[in-house]
């Protein structure tokens, strides 16, 4: 299993950029603007576990990976 981090870092004015870390801070997937809430893909940009399964949706992330919030 592998934990993965996922990070906020800009929503501001319409304007959202987010991304999902692994355990060396390399960058293994970005999020832009709200696509993903708009298409309906997830619901909350600011729930890991939604986040968690859209990834692993795409084969980004094993199954017994896991995502956690950090600031």
């Amino acid at each position: 299993m592998t934990t993965y981090y996922y990070y906020v870092n800009l929503d501001e004015r319409g304007v959202f950029f987010s991304d999902v870390r692994d355990e060396d801070g390399n960058t293994i997937g970005e999020i832009h603007g709200v696509d993903l809430v708009e298409g309906g893909f997830i619901n909350d940009l600011y729930d890991p576990y939604q986040i968690e399964m859209y990834y692993k949706y795409l084969g980004l992330i094993m199954r017994s990976d896991e995502i956690v919030k950090r600031e």
